[in-house]
């Protein structure tokens, strides 16, 4: 009997013969898109040989003709493939590389610019000038206008008057009225000054705009009911909170404008951020959906319900790449989940990918298409054996597969999330299951509130009522899971590190398929909840309550953190030598959303952490002065912030600026100096910063030269807790530290440093001026300063590194 069950069981085996050619096309793509002309010669020549070898190889011997004449065939198809896809992607790249607008860009050149409009309009809003933007006004500390930046491709472009033909992208920043209201379908004409857009895979260019954007053809229709819909969506919304408006705003259309920085980190952290964009599962829910629905119908009206909810969904959320993708990979996993069809499934996904690479090649290259590639083939292989195996123990179909879909296409997704992030998150799996019952059903009702909100207003504000509670189960999870010890670990983001992840990966998913490995790794985690965890908890003690300030312990340089007041959210000032000690330092905080981090000049003591700081973290903005040396440290900090999104922004006396209950106002320094000893110091921003009544001085290095115009400038330099210049340096003013009358100064410094630091006759200072206490990080390792229902109080978290490196 047993013998018999298994043989009827056993899963038939898997068909691979199209994934050869499926990956022969990508490694194509990619030679194409990244090597040189000769490279691809070299690829065509290696092609033709590798043909002839296989031939060769291959010619009719011991076995038949037809075996020996298939051999050849699948050797000649794979082959073909990476020939056609390396000529394919090898024509893209030339066509766009000589594009006459791409070398306008190279130029700076002013164009005139006939733009489709792809996607919607982003806004890139600022509570500061943005650095190197001449229409801000960085004098006044105002507001700018709201800046839009608009995806697009050209259509026709005017390059100095001459017109010329162009289908490359565009990126827009447009300033002022008109930029809001575009739509994807729409053809518009701007004009602006174009650069080279050195962040996509293909040659594009970038589009400052100048004036508003001139409407050439209104959107067609199905754009026009998609417009209505989004607008209905956001008013129904209004009735929650921010949080829960704007994920219902982002489960729904993928529209992340209304999400806040904490829940972005959070969902960050906990493997949700799929939640927030319309992804491959949003489809397989919806289209599990509707065959659910018009199964009873028969397969003809159920397979074209389907596909009309397919292509009122692509409408709805904009005919993007990213959602077309999304489509054709949600509906194969879904087959492939659902029907338990992993055979048939397999061929399809790898059908998919060849096709959507011949189309696009650009895909090749981009992170998005591996994810889904990677989280389909998840469901695909190891989905249907997962939940069959929990039905045999009693678990019903549905739950199983609720459980397994979410850890499948984490599993499977592990390593290109680590080369994005350099992390692993071990809240991702269990967050995910938790939130995987409410998935469903809160997007079915945000659909209904999507559908029926635009004519029925009152409706649609019961439903987005009756949706709450289940966005605050998707926001809670996210809050909660994000604040466990150690839910996300560092992982090595190199190739190295990522194959080496894979490597674990597919060895955990065949170790866990004998029993008694299984029943030891489940003794192995229960060991792990039962002593570490513990364990973690019962040291909780750092941050102490009511931390206004704290400052880490990064060696030789400054890492300041100032408390917002809420809960995950902090502002940095600095971020030391180092990128780990920084990441720890943040990290032991709990800190995962940086709404603005201020590099008070750019010497490596303070600018070397950048990394540390904002890898892993939603950071909105990073605030600099007027220091631009030494010119490669600057030119790293504008890099790195491209490459992660964050704007950089210029701080100038008199901006102000407030996050939660932490206020800030810059004070310092309003020009760069120049013939001091050391003109970078004296250029450190200065601010004061006010939390809870608290007032606290950020002077970053600033020397006599510098402390003396803040002295001359009439500004109230009078806090409670001075950051104190330069490390402890003897370059500092009695008078200026008379002004300033603090009762705490926290110094950063590192251990056994070369400069002596603090200098004994700082600290002498410090003592004439009266202050209480002095906190350093060389010596206590990081310091806290707290509010307390007492008064102000510190913390010292005890000294961990050894010898500082001196920058």
């Amino acid at each position: 009997m047993s013998r018999r069950w298994t043989e009827q069981e056993a899963p038939a085996p898997i068909d691979l013969r199209l994934v050869p050619a499926a990956g022969a096309v990508w490694a194509g793509c990619l030679i194409g898109l990244w090597a040189s002309v000769a490279a691809w010669w070299v690829a065509g020549l290696a092609a033709a040989v590798l043909v002839a070898l296989a031939a060769a190889r291959w010619v009719p011997r011991r076995r038949g003709p037809a075996r020996a004449l298939r051999g050849v065939a699948g050797w000649a198809a794979a082959v073909a493939c990476l020939g056609a896809a390396v000529v394919l992607a090898t024509l893209r790249v030339q066509q766009a590389t000589q594009d006459p607008l791409v070398g306008a860009g190279r130029a700076g050149d002013w164009a005139v610019v006939r733009l489709d409009v792809t996607a919607d309009p982003v806004a890139v809003r600022s509570a500061f000038p943005v650095a190197g933007e001449d229409d801000q006004d960085d004098a006044t500390g105002r507001a700018p206008p709201a800046r839009w930046r608009v995806p697009g491709r050209a259509a026709s472009a005017q390059i100095d008057g001459v017109a010329s033909n162009s289908g490359v992208t565009v990126t827009v920043f447009g300033t002022g009225i008109g930029w809001a209201d575009l739509t994807p379908g729409q053809l518009v004409r701007v004009r602006g000054v174009v650069a080279p857009d050195d962040f996509g895979v293909l040659p594009g260019v970038v589009l400052r705009a100048v004036g508003a954007p001139e409407v050439i053809e209104a959107p067609p229709w199905w754009a026009s009911w998609a417009v209505t819909a989004h607008a209905g969506l956001t008013r129904s919304a209004q009735v929650l909170d921010a949080d829960r408006a704007g994920l219902l705003r982002g489960l729904v259309l993928g529209d992340t404008a209304g999400i806040g920085p904490d829940l972005t980190a959070d969902a960050k952290a906990t493997g949700l951020t799929h939640l927030v964009a319309v992804s491959g599962s949003h489809v397989a829910v919806i289209c599990g959906m509707v065959l659910l629905l018009l199964r009873r119908a028969g397969p003809r009206i159920a397979a074209g319900g389907t596909a009309a909810t397919l292509a009122a969904l692509v409408v709805l959320v904009g005919p993007q790449p990213s959602v077309l993708r999304a489509v054709v990979m949600g509906a194969i996993g879904m087959a492939a989940a659902v029907l338990g069809r992993a055979r048939a499934a397999l061929p399809a996904l790898a059908a998919a990918v060849l096709i959507l690479l011949l189309i696009d090649p650009e895909l090749a290259a981009t992170a998005g298409f591996a994810l889904s590639v990677q989280a389909t083939a998840g469901l695909i292989l190891l989905a249907p054996g997962w939940s069959a195996a929990l039905q045999r123990r009693g678990v019903p179909r549905g739950w199983a597969q609720l459980v397994v879909l979410p850890v499948a296409a984490q599993v499977t997704t592990m390593p290109v999330i680590a080369a994005l992030s350099g992390t692993v998150s071990l809240a991702s799996v269990p967050a995910n299951i938790l939130v995987a019952p409410v998935v469903t059903p809160t997007l079915l009702v945000g659909l209904a509130c999507t559908a029926v909100g635009p004519w029925w207003p009152e409706a649609g504000r019961v439903l987005a009522r009756t949706d709450g509670p289940l966005l605050g189960w998707i926001t809670g999870t996210a809050h909660r899971l994000a604040r466990w010890p150690a839910a996300t670990l560092p992982w090595p983001a190199s190739p190295g590190g990522v194959l080496a992840l894979a490597a674990l990966v597919l060895a955990g998913l065949m170790v866990l398929r004998h029993r008694r490995m299984r029943a030891a790794v489940a003794a192995a985690a229960a060991g792990v909840l039962l002593v570490l965890v513990p364990a973690q908890v019962a040291a909780v003690g750092w941050p102490v309550d009511g931390w206004l300030l704290t400052a880490c312990e990064v060696g030789q340089g400054d890492g300041m953190v100032l408390s917002t007041g809420e809960a995950g959210s902090a502002v940095v000032v600095d971020t030391g030598p180092d990128p780990a000690p920084m990441d720890a330092c943040l990290d032991r905080l709990g800190v995962s959303t940086i709404p603005l981090l201020v590099l008070t000049h750019l010497h490596a003591d303070h600018v070397g952490g950048l990394t540390g700081a904002i890898d892993g973290r939603s950071v909105g903005a990073i605030g600099v002065g007027p220091d631009r040396e030494p010119a490669a440290a600057w030119h790293e900090v504008l890099a790195i912030a491209a490459a992660h999104g964050i704007p950089v922004v210029a701080l100038s006396p008199g901006i102000r600026w407030a996050s939660g209950s932490l206020a800030l106002t810059v004070l310092a320094p309003d020009h760069a100096f120049h013939g001091t000893d050391s003109d970078p110091n004296n250029d450190s921003v200065v601010m004061m910063a006010v939390e809870r009544g608290v007032r606290i001085l950020m002077t970053g290095d600033i020397e006599p030269p510098a402390q003396r115009e803040l002295l001359a400038s009439g500004a109230d330099l009078h806090a409670d807790i001075l950051k104190q210049p330069h490390h402890g340096s003897a370059k500092i003013l009695p008078e200026f530290l008379a002004a300033v009358r603090p009762r705490v100064a926290v110094i950063g410094v590192g251990a056994d440093n070369d400069y002596g630091q603090p200098a004994p006759a700082a600290l002498r200072a410090d003592a004439t001026a009266g202050v209480v206490t002095v906190l350093r990080t060389d010596t206590e390792g990081d310091v806290q300063v707290a509010l307390t229902p007492e008064g102000l109080a510190t913390a010292i978290r005890g000294p961990m590194l050894g010898r500082a490196v001196s920058p």
